[in-house]
């Protein structure tokens, strides 16, 4: 069956981001990009260091303003998206972030922190199905039950990247970047 009428999960069009430099030049870090990935399919950006790969990762997530192009999310450019629709595309589009020991709050437990999405769409009814809902996460990702109460500094480097793996899986997104 031909997925002619199957429509993109996600769609980038013409996407370009320039940085205005210090000496008025501009930097070019993404320049007219179009690509889509449809439901089910795994894209990967190549790319050596500096090339944008990370830039074009923070434009599909909202991160950063883009310069012009659209990116749309099931057909809904989510650049135009404000309020209760920017929440909801927040909630079904979620990022790993590259470094784990930036991306993670050190003032917070892994607890809390695994609590944060449920918290801020309203998952949890109260503090027993919330516990559960960050053990069955944090279990999924195949982290312990005790690094739950540590502060980011005390995990090594691969458990706060599992942190961050469970973190975006949490809300069970529809993409990842």
């Amino acid at each position: 069956m031909p997925q002619n009428n199957i429509q993109p999960l996600m769609e980038v069009q013409n996407l370009k981001k320039y940085f205005n430099l210090k000496n008025k030049g501009q930097l070019h870090a993404v320049d007219d990009i179009s690509f889509k990935v449809m439901p089910g399919e795994t894209m990967g950006l190549v790319g050596e260091s500096g090339c944008g790969k990370s830039t074009v990762g923070n434009l599909l997530m909202k991160l950063l303003p883009s310069t012009s192009g659209k990116v749309l999310f099931k057909g809904e450019n989510i650049f135009e998206a404000k309020g209760a629709r920017d929440m909801e595309f927040r909630k079904k589009m979620q990022i790993i972030f590259q470094d784990p020991f930036s991306s993670l709050n050190p003032q917070k437990t892994i607890r809390i922190i695994l609590s944060e999405p449920y918290q801020i769409h309203k998952l949890a009814r109260n503090a027993g199905e919330m516990n559960e809902k960050i053990a069955t996460v944090a279990a999924m990702v195949g982290l312990e039950e005790y690094v739950l109460d540590k502060y980011p500094h005390e995990l090594d480097g691969g458990r706060r990247q599992l942190v961050g793996i469970a973190r975006s899986l949490a809300l069970s997104p529809e993409f990842i970047v």
